[in-house]
């Protein structure tokens, strides 16, 4: 009799249905004897895993829809976007089965879903060595895997704070093991994965960018950047406290104590990738691809930091896969404007764009000496060239259209659409400038040419070691000065001001922060983990344009969009979902959620 194996966390996976190579449904039992046969097939067991980067779970291009619009960098148009839930105090514990796609808020389907991706990797872990092959690939093969294990888990951490770590198969027939998993602490979380990644960086590849058919493979910088990603969201106010946000399951919600020293170990893994030769920002004065493209314009950033064409610089990381040419993108159907035969269904904040300082002198627009016009349409005019690149200002110009979303405009409310633009600001960054979906020869909406989705980059990492190591020195170190510098220079911005105090330090990096990594799923819980989110959202509105009035009518207003926005103490962490719990008692539910008497927490 072949043998059978399965992960389940509680009963809701023996139900699960997908029909992924290693998730069969119970009625037609995968055959380990046959997928684990030679090295060729299991390799292709470990590209399914792989394929989980495809999908909206991690891929912000995929999915559309973007965290940080839940957050106050933006806010949902018209459609039942999860990211109105969130934003007004509207979320559940029951709320959305999937990955954050649409109206589906990633919290029961996330949990749910990323065990069902650790249990193809567990499968893997378990049964790769009985395959036929070399024993190089299988080591190489192994140590993907567990790093994309600990990936999955670390994303899982990022959201529901301490989880429950399972390290192998669980035997359906084990009733106690399904039903009686607490959560691990935090502490044990961090670290089983933070080992987890050291353990698979050993054997893997520090780079294979110069391997054009491994692209997008696992390698040790990748594990260190998770590491860094991790430990720093470990460090942060949230977790790295002796006063957590709420009395109750404290240990799974933070470590209960502060150590400077956590701090410490981010740096160690931001050094790892940094003092790597093959990793380096690109230089604002190397030659562009284009040589009518000049150095401090917003296209020479976008075609050097931003584009997504197929190409790998030295900035890259870890990449997901590159997609194939038109094929359906979810950020191309719900960022584009009208004009392009986009959804305009994703609206960045008025307060986001004033995070752009000018060009090239680094003043804020607030600031009386900038010389900033709040009342026409040259808001565009030398500002921080990642300005124009990451949002659609009113009357930008761009290769295939100019963004009009004025009434009368192009991309206003008053062509036949329903009210989808509120901000009168169009998410930009990913989208292709050069590449029109109103072209009928492009295949029409959400289409797009052959690109991909960074998933681990430099530019985080260097302003993840910035801000560990501002945290460790009492009066701001130059490294710190250097790592900020460099990002800001490349796009021709000028260095930081010298002098800084560690608090104003910090406010710099958090700003830098806000505006590099924009609409990349960092805002959302960044100030989650400064602790900020109350202050930053709470009663607040999301401002933007007055878009039901023309362009020399009243359109420059600046006006309050929907409703203040509510955040709770309970929305530091997301909420487990009622299934979960009744169906394993022993699992606690995030703190101030809704509670089951018939569970034990």
């Amino acid at each position: 009799m072949k043998k059978k194996n399965y992960l389940l966390l509680g009963l809701t996976m023996l139900l699960c249905s997908c029909q992924d190579y290693l998730d069969k449904p119970a009625s037609n039992d995968m055959d380990i004897d046959k997928a684990f046969a030679t090295v060729i097939e299991a390799k292709k067991v470990m590209n399914d895993i792989y394929s989980e980067m495809y999908g909206n779970a991690y891929n912000v291009t995929a999915r559309g829809v973007i965290y940080d619009c839940a957050a106050d960098d933006g806010i949902g148009g018209y459609a039942p976007l999860w990211t109105d839930k969130v934003q007004f105090g509207m979320w559940t514990p029951d709320d959305g089965g999937g990955d954050g796609e649409e109206g589906s808020i990633p919290t029961i389907g996330f949990w749910k879903n990323t065990y069902a991706r650790v249990r193809k990797a567990n499968l893997f872990l378990e049964n790769i060595d009985r395959a036929q092959g070399s024993e190089e690939d299988k080591v190489l093969m192994k140590a993907q895997v567990r790093f994309l294990r600990a990936f999955f888990y670390e994303e899982l951490i990022r959201r529901f704070g301490g989880v429950i770590i399972l390290d192998h198969s669980v035997d359906p027939n084990n009733y106690t093991e399904l039903t009686n998993q607490p959560r691990n602490t935090f502490e044990e979380s961090v670290e089983w994965v933070c080992n987890e990644l050291e353990t698979a960086a050993r054997d893997l590849p520090s780079n294979v960018a110069a391997t054009p058919n491994k692209v997008g493979m696992a390698t040790s910088a990748a594990c260190y950047a998770c590491i860094a990603r991790l430990r720093l969201q470990a460090a942060s106010p949230l977790f790295n406290t002796d006063s957590p946000v709420s009395s109750e399951y404290t240990d799974i919600q933070c470590y209960m104590n502060y150590d400077k020293s956590r701090w410490r170990k981010v740096v160690e893994a931001c050094k790892k990738v940094m003092d790597d030769p093959t990793y380096s920002l690109e230089s604002p004065q190397s030659e562009p691809d284009d040589p009518e493209l000049e150095p401090g314009t917003w296209e020479y950033y976008y075609r050097k930091f931003v584009d997504r064409q197929f190409k790998y610089t030295p900035e890259i990381i870890w990449l997901s896969h590159p997609t194939i040419d038109g094929r359906w993108e979810g950020v191309n159907a719900m960022w584009r404007n009208r004009t392009e035969n986009g959804f305009h269904w994703m609206n960045g904040s008025y307060q986001l764009a004033m995070e752009f300082e000018m060009y090239p002198s680094g003043l804020m627009p607030s600031d009386p000496e900038s010389g900033y016009d709040f009342t026409n349409a040259k808001q565009g005019e030398d500002r921080d060239p990642r300005f124009k690149a990451t949002l659609a200002f009113p009357g930008a110009k761009y290769d295939k259209y100019t963004y009009q979303p004025w009434a009368g405009g192009s991309d206003s409310n008053n062509h036949g659409w329903a009210e989808a633009v509120l901000t009168g600001i169009c998410l930009q960054k990913y989208i292709d400038p050069m590449f029109s979906d109103s072209d009928p020869n492009n295949g029409g909406r959400g289409n797009c040419r052959r690109n991909f989705t960074r998933i681990f980059a430099l530019n985080e990492l260097l302003l993840n070691f910035a801000e560990a190591q501002n945290e460790l020195d009492a009066t701001p170190s130059q490294a710190v000065y250097d790592a900020v510098n460099q990002i800001r220079n490349r796009v021709g911005m000028p260095d930081l001001p010298t002098g800084l105090t560690q608090d104003e330090m910090r406010k710099k990096i958090w700003h830098e922060r806000r505006v590099e990594l924009a609409f990349e799923d960092f805002r959302f819980f960044d100030i989650r983990r400064w602790r900020i989110a109350e202050e930053v959202m709470n009663g607040k509105y999301i401002q933007g344009y007055d878009v039901p009035k023309p362009q020399d009518g009243g359109f420059y207003n600046i006006v309050n969009v929907k409703r203040p926005l509510i955040f709770q103490k309970k929305d530091y962490l997301f909420p487990l979902g009622t299934s979960e719990i009744l169906m394993n008692p022993a699992l606690q539910q995030n703190p101030n959620w809704p509670k089951l008497s018939t569970a034990a927490n």
